[in-house]
């Protein structure tokens, strides 16, 4: 069932990140805030993929690549997404928002993880970030359909990102992005322009 991909109403484009984009980001030293002037692009994270940045572990060797993201996430102004729901009982992180911080799952949403449940979450093993496989994934999977997401996950690797990605959202996989000889912002805007 193919989904169609809607851009934003104001001329902005969207942009999500998957948190396997940070350790390109910063091994390019790339800034953000220049490449995609707010302006022209709003960035969003979802809750689940900032719970997985949270969980990068504090070792002395990771904590460049930490300044780096909450100085990125500061400059940027990137938003944390999630949507609308109740606390969960239980140990780990919330994956919800409340009121006035959630916001209602769309029916596109909604139908796209009706088709992804039960292959790729239901019954996944838990992760050191107290996620389960492919939960992160799939957030951000269905933010496709709205915002383009960047990701290093490759094209082939099986699961809700490329599910999404041959259904009709907008998934860019950074993989070629060295060869492309574009700026990060000529990259996803040629992306964004494609049909």
């Amino acid at each position: 069932m193919p989904w169609q991909y809607t851009r934003r109403t104001d001329g902005k484009i969207a942009v999500s990140l998957d948190n396997n984009v940070w350790n390109l980001l910063f091994e390019k030293k790339l800034d953000l805030a220049s490449q995609l002037p707010q302006d022209q692009f709003v960035i969003s994270i979802t809750r689940e993929i900032e719970i997985e940045t949270l969980a990068i572990p504090d070792y002395p060797s990771k904590t460049a690549l930490k300044d780096y993201i909450a100085r990125t996430i500061d400059d940027c102004h990137i938003r944390t997404t999630s949507v609308f729901g109740f606390a969960r009982e239980g140990p780990g992180p919330q994956r919800f928002g409340g009121f006035e911080q959630g916001t209602w799952q769309s029916q596109t949403e909604q139908e796209f993880y009706a088709a992804i449940s039960e292959q790729y979450l239901l019954g996944k093993s838990e992760k050191n970030s107290q996620l389960t496989d492919n939960e992160a994934d799939a957030t951000v999977a269905a933010k496709s359909f709205f915002s383009i997401v960047l990701t290093c996950e490759l094209p082939k690797t099986t699961g809700p990102l490329r599910f999404a990605a041959e259904h009709g959202g907008k998934i860019l996989y950074l993989r070629d992005f060295d060869q492309s000889g574009l700026t990060l912002r000529a990259y996803i805007e040629a992306f964004h322009n494609q049909k």
